[in-house]
């Protein structure tokens, strides 16, 4: 994984997650951090990202002493009503790719799709649904749309290599990637050797894997990390120490294959967060759930005589 030490990072989107991100970098630099993660929610998000947005973000970054660690942009898949499978636009992922190469992230980090694009009720909404279900359609076919996923991610590794760029699948429940395993299938069929999980504990713990056991069985393939704690039954993101997870362990294992870079925090659904539901800016109170969770970490890791920058 290279010599590169561990240290803390996090995501942008916690802080403000729609644009203007120039304030909100400038505030996660406040929190302990040393990375950040942009993003793009859409294709259309894309514009936000102009020569003039790029240089003042770049220059916030240099002044605050931050590393661009990755870019979170989906690989985009849609299904046309009736259609047996999905499919892939690729050029949309080429324009992706090519203003994050710009941008100068290392890293493109991606979700596999939900099976033909269905609706899935949110995780976070299972203790309360008296019925956990999924639609079906009689057309689809679901041997073609797993080949549909393997050659949409082969060709945007390829398209991503050009760039010299790395992609990250972030597993998450229901989705073709779900799990350590699903990792580890989808690099054996594309055969991409630069394709590798965004290691995310809060989404492999509730979909029924042991993070540790993940860490251990992706070895280098895993190229960065979104910690948040959870209780196991949904996919919550609290900070860490708030729920059920075992981060010592975590630790361990994160040792034993070599990795070293960002260990980033992801603290979607702590108090004062930033989120999807509301799109409204962090509260105060989030930036001292950050420092707290930070803090805990660091104790988890000094116990082991991990030390993180």
């Amino acid at each position: 994984m290279g010599a590169q030490a561990l240290f803390f990072g996090s995501p942008i989107w916690t802080f403000n997650w729609n644009p203007p991100y120039a304030a909100p970098l400038r505030r996660l630099a406040t929190t302990g951090c040393k990375g950040f993660e942009l993003t793009a929610w859409s294709v259309e998000m894309l514009g936000y990202y102009t020569d003039k947005t790029i240089r003042e973000l770049k220059a916030i970054a240099d002044g605050e002493g931050l590393t661009l660690t990755n870019f979170f942009y989906n690989l985009p898949f849609s299904r046309d009503d009736g259609a047996p499978v999905s499919h892939v636009d690729l050029d949309a992922y080429k324009r992706g790719v090519e203003l994050a190469a710009k941008i100068g992230t290392p890293i493109m980090t991606s979700m596999t799709p939900y099976p033909f694009q269905s609706d899935i009720r949110p995780i976070l909404q299972r203790p309360t649904a008296q019925e956990w279900s999924a639609a079906v359609r009689p057309e689809w076919d679901w041997a073609e749309e797993y080949e549909v996923v393997v050659e949409g991610f082969s060709a945007a590794c390829a398209i991503a290599a050009e760039a010299g760029l790395r992609v990250a699948i972030e597993p998450h429940p229901y989705r073709w990637v779900s799990s350590g395993q699903g990792m580890l299938r989808l690099i054996e069929r594309t055969g991409a050797p630069n394709l590798g999980l965004n290691f995310d504990p809060s989404h492999l713990f509730p979909a029924g894997d042991m993070p540790h056991y993940v860490v251990l069985q992706l070895g280098d393939r895993i190229y960065n990390t979104h910690f948040s704690d959870n209780e196991g039954h949904t996919n919550a993101h609290w900070r860490p120490g708030r729920g059920k997870i075992d981060w010592k362990a975590i630790f361990a294992a994160l040792r034993t294959i070599g990795y070293s870079g960002p260990i980033t925090l992801e603290l979607e659904d702590a108090p004062g967060a930033s989120h999807w539901t509301h799109f409204r800016e962090a509260t105060p109170e989030f930036d001292s759930e950050m420092k707290r969770g930070i803090r805990y970490l660091r104790d988890c890791a000094a116990e082991l005589d991990i030390i993180i920058a």
